[in-house]
């Protein structure tokens, strides 16, 4: 998966706080879901989110990335929007 897809999957964690939730969703298995957030914590070198039984909570770093990631990530989205906007008027 591309990193605005890994982004994509790491912001619905921290907003929805479970795996499971965020593969419904994306049409992903828990499983799969758990590895790319563990694959963006490795290539980023830091732990982004605190597992439990209960839950996610997003470390410190992990606050920090969501705060931008959702914000690359409506950006991304404003920009698709535009595109398609001025398709339709050409």
């Amino acid at each position: 998966m591309d990193r605005l897809g890994m982004m994509e999957v790491f912001v619905l964690a921290v907003e929805t706080g479970s795996f499971s939730v965020v593969g419904r969703r994306l049409g992903l298995g828990q499983p799969t879901v758990s590895k790319l957030i563990a694959q963006l914590e490795e290539r980023l070198g830091s732990r982004l989110l605190l597992r439990s039984t209960r839950g996610l909570a997003p470390t410190e770093a992990g606050e920090a990335y969501y705060r931008r990631a959702r914000e690359i990530l409506a950006q991304v989205n404003e920009a698709d929007v535009g595109a398609v906007a001025e398709d339709n008027t050409a």
